[in-house]
C-alpha cells in the first residue's frame, strides 16, 4: 500500500513524547506499508457514517491512541494521531 502523510499527522507526532508510543506507532506504519489490502491491518475501523474514513487503534500499556486515515483504492493517507477522547472530535 502507498503511504502519504499529512502535516497534521507529523503536528500531533512533535507533541508525544512517550518513546514506548512512539514505537507502537512505527510498528502500526510499518504494518500498514506490508498490508496487502486493508483486511491485514489490525485495528482498523470504518468510522460510522463514512466510506473512505477509517482510525487505527495504537495502544500501550499506558496509554490508548487511534490514528485517523483516509482510504483510497491502495492509498492510505495519515491524517491525525490523536488520543482515544480527542480523536472523534477533530477526524474527520
Amino acid at each position: 500500500m502507498k503511504i502519504y502523510i499529512k502535516g497534521s499527522f507529523k503536528r500531533d507526532t512533535a507533541h508525544v513524547h512517550d518513546a514506548a508510543l512512539l514505537f507502537a506507532l512505527q510498528e502500526k506504519i510499518a504494518q500498514v506499508e506490508t498490508a496487502k489490502n486493508i483486511q491485514h491491518i489490525t485495528g482498523l475501523k470504518l468510522l460510522r457514517g463514512y466510506r473512505t474514513h477509517y482510525r487505527i487503534q495504537v495502544r500501550t500499556e499506558k496509554e490508548s491512541f487511534r490514528i485517523g486515515v483516509v482510504i483510497r483504492g491502495n492509498n492510505i493517507w495519515f491524517v491525525r494521531f490523536l488520543s482515544r477522547k480527542k480523536i472523534y472530535g477533530q477526524f474527520p
